[in-house]
């Protein structure tokens, strides 16, 4: 492929991965259909979640998101192979979540990596497969426990 079209396709999936942690941290669930083909399979089993086609999954993002008053999440060592229209990549993801729990703000981090798929369609680029692989997590641990083996 050549370096700049790779260039230019490197940096329209990136906009797609901050396109996800803006979509979350400002609870606009509407905005992640500009970042995962309707057909894509999510799996947050790892963080105790569940994995099933991302209008399902969509659905449960917001079920389990819009309870924390704060969220914060951040994108980093992005790292993406392309096979012409179709591309796998993997990048990290560290999130800051917060929840009014014991009468005060505490706050849960978490360090993960996405492993994610992607196809280029008549819209750009998009995420078609997304799993989440849990590193750490520190602070207040709330929320479902995370699955081992994943």
């Amino acid at each position: 492929m050549d370096e700049l079209w790779e260039m230019l396709d490197h940096y329209a999936i990136e906009k797609i991965l901050k396109r996800y942690a803006r979509a979350l941290d400002e609870k606009n669930y509407d905005a992640l259909d500009a970042v995962f083909t309707e057909d894509a399979v999510l799996d947050y089993t790892a963080a105790g979640g569940i994995k099933d086609r991302y209008p399902v999954v969509k659905a449960w993002l917001k079920e389990v998101l819009d309870p924390m008053p704060e969220m914060q999440h951040f994108t980093t060592n992005v790292e993406i192979e392309f096979d012409c229209d179709r591309a796998k990549g993997a990048s990290y993801t560290f999130n800051v979540n917060g929840v009014h729990a014991e009468g005060k703000l505490q706050h849960m981090n978490v360090g993960a990596q996405y492993i994610d798929t992607f196809a280029r369609t008549p819209q750009g680029w998009r995420i078609t497969s997304r799993r989440e692989a849990r590193l750490v997590t520190f602070g207040y641990v709330f929320g479902p426990e995370p699955q081992l083996g994943h």
